[in-house]
């Protein structure tokens, strides 16, 4: 794709400016996730799915992983290709298309599974490969998109759906927005690095080799994202 849209640009200066990503980082927490037990469970799924995407064989077990993790309450509807015909890794490495390819990317996921939206999808492309892409869900969009009041990033909305909120894969901002987030993360690592300001890794996923010291990555940088956006919508 293109590069980022200059509002897209000032957003993130913006967000640089006011916002201490190093700090919701270390506040990020989902169900019994968090910095001080070294992120454990996100630590396993990227494991399993990066190991899985290397061998090509991503597929329901997978989806099933992610689903859980994030508390989907219907997987019974979760149906994929097995496996998933979506080749991420060459050579052992991430495919140098996908940072700029992150939109067809998307598009060739969401056409293998069923019982995942964008959502879901964004958090199996996530785990599979940290390295590139970053998960996007409703609070995300709340916060970064078309209705934000500080840090607009994003032309997407969210749409309230009875006691939910969800991202309607029919808006005409999707999947394209996908491939925006997805150069926005790596602007922001890329700049978050630049400058030396260390991502506080915990312990457990250096120990692992899933990180390096200090260094960023796009999925680091959307879960301080994601952590700033849950106390914004105050958790839900």
């Amino acid at each position: 794709m293109a590069g980022l849209p200059g509002a897209t640009i000032a957003g993130i200066d913006r967000l640089l400016a006011g916002v201490d990503l190093a700090r919701e980082y270390r506040t990020y927490r989902w169900k019994g996730d968090s910095w001080k037990d070294g992120f454990v469970q996100i630590c396993t799924l990227e494991r399993r799915l990066s190991d899985a995407a290397r061998k090509n064989s991503l597929g329901q077990s997978h989806a099933i992983n992610v689903a859980a993790w994030g508390g989907l309450p219907n997987t019974a509807g979760i149906q994929c290709r097995e496996p998933l015909n979506l080749p991420l890794y060459k050579r052992g490495l991430p495919a140098p298309w996908l940072r700029d390819g992150a939109e067809n990317v998307m598009r060739m996921l969401e056409g293998q599974i069923r019982g995942f939206g964008p959502t879901y999808c964004s958090k199996m492309l996530r785990f599979a490969v940290p390295s590139v892409f970053g998960a996007i869900d409703t609070r995300i969009v709340r916060v970064f998109g078309a209705d934000a009041e500080h840090y607009r990033l994003l032309d997407l909305q969210a749409t309230r759906s009875g006691p939910r909120w969800a991202i309607l894969s029919a808006q005409e901002a999707w999947p394209a927005d996908f491939g925006t987030w997805t150069m926005a993360l790596h602007q922001i690592a890329d700049r978050l690095n630049g400058e030396g300001t260390a991502c506080p890794h915990p312990p457990l996923m250096v120990g692992l080799g899933l990180r390096e010291p200090g260094v960023w990555l796009p999925a680091d940088v959307e879960m301080a994202m994601f952590s700033y956006a849950l106390a914004q919508t105050g958790g839900k």
